[in-house]
């Protein structure tokens, strides 16, 4: 691949300076995994955190990192399926298209305990508090890293980041320079294709260009066979990166993406949308910078006979980092207003049909070295003002205490919130003239509290291990209730509550240069109470259907002549309610570098049962997923 940069920078963050330095090294973007030992990968840099670049090891929070490598060793094909390499993530799939992804537990299709974005773009819907997963792509070949942290980040990133909060970073369009072609096919997977050029426009400014299009038939139904017929997707989208002297750079980026207009076109429904991206950072000096970024997203969605969705998005944040003696500060504001058209064209409608929503926050944190490099104390506090409910504070208090190069403790405590969204206070639910259902504008903020313990250790140069422990108290849950002294029309209270006890721990081995393995396993106690007078009866089950165990076990091997063996042992026990059994299966991925050009693997998942369900909610079909087989050739130059 002609001038592709270093896997290992971009993992280590966006310094104008080390961007420079490295601007100018060429590396294959087929780096090796077991290429960065234990010691190197514990030094990967994140920044979802402390919202600023950090050593993973020292960061004082629970914390994994999937990188671009392992997405590329796992063989999978969608950004939900990459999510399940991640410590204490539960990814369920109901639907060729539909998966719930949770972390700590309150698992639905519509999860509103946890937020992501990509590249510092939102993908939360404020029509549900939730992400819509279907239309969530990107290139994958592109991703550079997913950081998955497990917890409340909300005094930095604000409302809904209650249990966990996902960034996904694809590469600078320095790393993608040169060309990439990728066809794939498969039983379930009829028609797989993608695209990617860079190039350079000038001496400093970088670009690159992709399309993706495939197919894949439907998940199936109980007697075996597919309620659905097959479906497709179409995305397209460009990233330009500009570097100005050895301090100053800038992105703009974007994406267009349907379902319209394509073979498998179908009338049962539509999704399509674009955004559009732009960032700017400056360092002024080694211990301060500034960045501003603003993005506009457009999307489109719409069920005959149901439901229609039009929404625009607009947002844009600045903030400044800068090192004042021990004291480390960190301070930004950010906005987001977003404005829809519901067509309101089912028995479930949304009333007003239009409507502007709005957040504002300003955020501030410092962490102070008690002693340099050994003890540190972060307090961070996000004031937050949105349509709904108004003004929202969030508060966290964490300590990491590093003994040695080997070993971190932290512990923390945080207040998280998730604040109502437009189904909260604006969905009824009308049939044959009767009224079934009214929300109304009383519904409070949801509130959890949160205490944190964990350990991260080395032993030796062939293992570690990260173990992490937490402890919830959820007040003033989503319930449905009599709105009035009748049974109907029910509406949403605040009379549910909830407590959990959990624990994550993940363990890395590389017992050699050639094998790489990685295991991780999550415990989850949720109970949920009402409180005096609910008469809900759902159980907590339309907040969170939860296995109490979420266990996997990657083993990545380099064999002779090119050749690389990945497996991958997955289980997630039963969910409780609505109930279904758990499952164990097996992913396994056999590739070949047939050249420095050319890669061919062979990949299977679900290969220990036919068929078998993963979730089941309150409004699911219980459709089943299938074992299926994956060819996949690429070609880059």
């Amino acid at each position: 691949m002609k001038g592709a940069m270093s896997k290992r920078r971009g993992i280590a963050g966006l310094g104008c300076a080390m961007v420079l330095g490295l601007a100018n090294a060429a590396a294959s973007d087929l780096s090796d995994l077991k290429q960065l030992s234990l010691d190197q990968l514990l030094n990967l840099e994140v920044s979802t955190v402390s919202r600023k670049n950090e050593r993973w090891w020292s960061a004082p929070s629970g914390i994994d990192v999937v990188t671009g490598e392992e997405i590329r060793r796992a063989g999978v094909q969608n950004i939900p399926d990459a999510l399940r390499l991640a410590t204490g993530v539960h990814v369920a799939q109901s639907s060729a298209r539909s998966w719930g992804v949770s972390l700590r537990g309150m698992n639905v299709l519509a999860a509103n305990k946890i937020s992501v974005v990509m590249d510092g773009r939102s993908l939360f819907t404020p029509f549900f508090s939730g992400v819509n997963w279907e239309s969530q792509d990107t290139l994958l070949e592109d991703i550079d890293r997913i950081e998955v942290v497990r917890g409340p980040v909300g005094a930095l990133w604000g409302a809904f980041a209650v249990n966990g909060f996902v960034q996904i970073l694809t590469k600078p369009a320095w790393d993608t320079q040169g060309w990439l072609a990728s066809a794939a096919t498969g039983d379930e997977d009829p028609v797989s294709l993608s695209f990617r050029y860079g190039g350079k426009l000038g001496s400093d400014v970088y670009y690159r260009t992709y399309a993706k299009y495939w197919q894949t038939d439907w998940t199936y139904d109980a007697t075996g066979r597919h309620p659905q017929p097959a479906t497709d997707f179409f995305q397209t989208g460009f990233r330009v990166d500009a570097l100005r002297g050895s301090d100053t750079t800038a992105t703009l980026q974007g994406d267009y993406f349907t379902n319209r207009d394509l073979p498998l076109d179908r009338p049962q429904g539509e999704v399509s949308g674009f955004n559009l991206l732009g960032r700017w950072q400056r360092t002024f000096t080694t211990d301060s910078s500034v960045e501003a970024q603003a993005y506009f997203d457009h999307t489109f969605r719409t069920i005959p006979t149901q439901f229609e969705e039009r929404r625009n998005t607009l947002s844009g944040s600045v903030k400044y980092h800068a090192v004042r003696g021990r004291h480390d500060l960190l301070a930004g504001v950010d906005t987001l207003v977003s404005w829809d058209e519901i067509g309101n064209i089912g028995f479930a409608v949304l009333e007003p049909g239009e409507r502007t929503t709005h957040t504002v926050g300003v955020y501030f944190q410092d962490t102070y070295q008690v002693l340099p490099d050994r003890v540190a104390a972060t307090f961070a506090i996000k004031g937050e003002h949105n349509a709904f409910s108004g003004f929202e504070y969030q508060p966290t208090l964490r300590a990491a205490w590093t003994p040695t190069k080997r070993s971190t403790v932290w512990a923390a405590v945080s207040r998280a919130v998730r604040t109502p969204v437009r189904v909260d206070e604006d969905l009824a639910i009308r049939f044959a003239g009767v009224d079934l259902f009214l929300a109304n504008d009383d519904f409070e903020t949801e509130e959890a509290i949160a205490w944190e313990l964990g350990w991260r250790h080395q032993v030796g140069s062939v293992l570690t291990f990260d173990v992490s422990a937490f402890h919830y108290d959820y007040d003033r849950l989503r319930s449905t209730e009599p709105a009035g002294a009748a049974a109907l029309p029910t509406t949403f209270k605040n009379m549910l509550n909830a407590q959990s006890n959990g624990a994550e721990v993940a363990v890395m081995i590389q017992p050699m240069s050639r094998v790489f393995l990685k295991g991780s396993y999550r415990f989850l106690d949720l109970e949920f109470s009402r409180d005096p007078g609910s008469v809900d009866t759902s159980g907590g089950s339309s907040e969170g259907n939860d296995p109490r165990h979420v266990a996997m076990i990657g083993a990545h091997i380099d064999l002779p002549r090119g050749v690389e063996l990945d497996v991958f042992l997955r289980h997630a026990s039963a969910l409780p309610n609505p109930a279904a059994d758990g499952y164990t299966t097996m992913d396994v991925r056999l590739g070949w570098r047939v050249s420095a050009r050319w890669e061919i693997a062979i990949s299977g998942r679900n290969l220990l049962d036919a068929r078998h369900v993963e979730f089941v909610t309150t409004n699911s079909l219980n459709e089943e997923v299938p074992r299926r087989w994956l060819v996949k050739a690429t070609w880059r130059y």
